[in-house]
């Protein structure tokens, strides 16, 4: 395998601790006993869970476990939204050497099906009757299957057993508990740093899922690294929000939190998500771009909804925050003038527009899962909210590289993560290796062997390093499309731009085997209707996308975008379809497009837009 570059990280490895994550979460049971682990909604307040609490409920589960006959190296399902029972389950299937199997909440009864029977799970946790009911509808496919636990709204056993409600299960841990506590401790001191500590599932985008091995040796590498580049501990304030099967969110929210002893707060429904942020003003925060894409667009709201005056003066200091922050990004000195302006504005607006969105505490914002418009970190910036571009995925527990906080570089995804080595082959793909590279996917030899070649996970992305080490992703294998011109198009660039209009839900550039560069738009469902009232315009969805005001404000956002693309990336014609994307259809888990998917559904919209010759 040959190379044009090749980039180490500049710290040396480091060598974690040989502690595997069920070792880690007892040490936090026993050294921090008294102390928050988890915090849950009850009403209209924050219920603590202490790490003893945790650990005993963890340890009644792994009794039950043996009771129903999981054996070391058993793989059990969690389908629920993030909540405490998702970490006791995790942290019992953990205690007895079985292997946790996270399915994601939106996913189908046929998609759960499919990562049941793949996994070969021997039993499923699930949140409520709704996803029991999406179980029940397959249980004659499930071949392993032998029972399901009903974290909520289920008090009574089903009459063969096959459903037990929580309660019971823990209950008869307790009746086991006695009994299998010398088997339970057997199999922690059995557990070893290459045994399989989770499976991620892909989001599906080409094909089948395929399930994803990590080790507990490659969470160590991850969670080390982090603390390499940040400062982490038991002080740390984590809100858990974002889909626990993905793998980015584990680390996050689940995986630091056994090996640094901080605790969790466990968000109560995406819309109180800004409600909670401000209560719990969190240390770490991790966001997809459609996160950020949203909280700058309430911030901007809310300045526009205030009064004259203080509009003014809050447009006044963010154009002051911009000046500042683009100059330091270039590497300019701020003028003296310059700098008293933001001090007073960063005192009379930027720390309580930092407060208004919860982060006036922050040690590190990331963002990361897709790539995001850079002029949405550049507004942050402006407000003094550095957020850090991560770059990974699951097959390498979720880091390659890293923008470090307090030296990120906007347009790239930072620097090699601390133990990684990073190369750019002769194609341009990216290749990786280190501690955080799976060992390969569950029962799928023939992609685990096209995945790792030579020890060097092929991430299937493209990018180049620049001169100060910092990688930028320019295209993406899968992904690029390629005109019947011949021109190569990286379809993320074009999209950035055209979802940051605060009407667009998601845009889909198409061009593929086309002439020239055509998109489909969606309506942000929260923010177009209200747009539209303003305005006087339909605030159905579907009324809308046929108004032509609508049409004339979009073709001028289109515009102005074109007017940063090159030629042959430039939007000539474009849609807007009556609904946004959906996690159940259009959209992966983790809200990336599946763009065969969207290109079968709307392939008579498609061919709409390139049946009238070019203007």
């Amino acid at each position: 395998m040959t190379s044009e570059a090749a980039v180490a990280s500049e710290a040396a490895a480091p060598n974690p601790e040989e502690l595997t994550l069920v070792e880690a979460l007892l040490a936090q049971v026993r050294g921090r006993a008294d102390m928050p682990s988890m915090y849950t909604r009850a009403g209209d307040r924050w219920v603590a869970i202490t790490w003893g609490q945790f650990g005993a409920g963890a340890r009644r589960l792994a009794a039950f476990l043996i009771g129903e006959g999981i054996k070391a190296g058993d793989h059990v399902a969690i389908w629920a939204n993030n909540r405490a029972e998702w970490h006791t389950a995790d942290a019992a299937i953990l205690m007895v050497r079985g292997c946790p199997v996270p399915v994601y909440q939106t996913l189908s009864a046929d998609q759960a099906q499919y990562v049941l029977n793949h996994s070969e799970s021997r039993v499923v946790f699930v949140e409520n009757e709704a996803l029991l009911a999406r179980v029940l509808e397959q249980r004659d496919q499930l071949r392993h299957l032998r029972r399901v636990v009903v974290m909520e709204g289920v008090e009574n056993p089903s009459p063969d057993g096959f459903v037990v409600p929580w309660q019971q299960a823990l209950s008869a841990g307790d009746e086991h508990l006695e009994r299998h506590s010398p088997e339970i401790d057997e199999r922690i001191a059995q557990t070893e740093m290459d045994d399989v500590v989770t499976l991620i599932y892909t989001s599906g985008t080409t094909g089948p899922p395929k399930a994803v091995m990590l080790t507990h040796r490659n969470i160590a590498a991850s969670a080390d690294g982090l603390a390499d580049l940040v400062e982490v501990g038991p002080n740390d304030r984590v809100i858990s929000y974002l889909p626990l099967a993905h793998i980015a969110e584990r680390m996050v929210s689940e995986f630091r939190s056994y090996r640094y002893g901080n605790p969790t707060w466990f968000l109560d429904g995406l819309p109180n998500l800004g409600a909670r942020l401000r209560e719990v003003r969190p240390t770490h925060f991790f966001g997809v771009p459609r996160v950020w894409e949203k909280m700058a667009a309430q911030v901007n709201k809310q300045i526009d909804a205030s009064p004259a005056p203080q509009r003014s003066l809050a447009r006044w200091a963010i154009r002051t925050g911009r000046k500042v922050s683009d100059r330091r990004e270039s590497g300019e000195t701020i003028p003296a003038g310059l700098e008293r302006r933001h001090r007073l504005a960063d005192r009379l607006v930027l720390s309580k527009l930092r407060a208004l969105l919860g982060f006036d505490d922050v040690r590190i914002l990331a963002s990361g899962a897709a790539p995001i418009d850079p002029e949405v970190l550049r507004f942050f910036r402006s407000i003094g909210l550095e957020i850090c571009e991560v770059y990974g995925q699951s097959e390498n527990t979720g880091v390659t590289t890293l923008n470090r906080p307090g030296r990120s570089r906007i347009g790239t995804v930072g620097e090699v993560f601390p133990g990684n080595e990073v190369r750019i082959a002769e194609d341009g793909e990216i290749l990786v290796r280190g501690g955080v590279v799976f060992p390969g996917y569950l029962h799928n030899r023939e992609a685990t062997e096209a995945t790792l070649v030579d020890g060097w996970l092929m991430t299937g992305d493209v990018g180049e390093f620049d001169n100060d080490g910092y990688l930028r992703i320019t295209d993406r294998k899968k992904d690029l499309i390629i005109t019947a011109g011949g021109k190569n198009i990286s379809p993320g660039n074009i999209e950035g731009g055209l979802s940051t209009h605060q009407l667009v839900g998601h845009a889909v550039a198409i061009g593929d085997k086309r002439p020239y560069m055509t998109a489909l738009l969606t309506l942000d469902p929260d923010e177009a209707p209200a747009v539209a009232s303003q305005r006087g315009w339909p605030t159905e969805l579907e009324k809308l996308a046929k108004h032509p005001a609508l049409h004339e404000e979009l073709q001028r956002h289109i515009d102005a975008v074109n007017a940063k693309l090159s030629h042959v990336e430039q939007v000539k014609r474009f849609t807007v379809l009556p609904k946004d994307f959906s996690p159940d259809e259009e959209l992966t888990p983790t809200l990336k497009v599946k763009r065969k998917v969207v290109a079968e559904k709307y392939a008579d919209q498609i061919q709409e837009l390139y049946s009238k010759p070019q203007d």
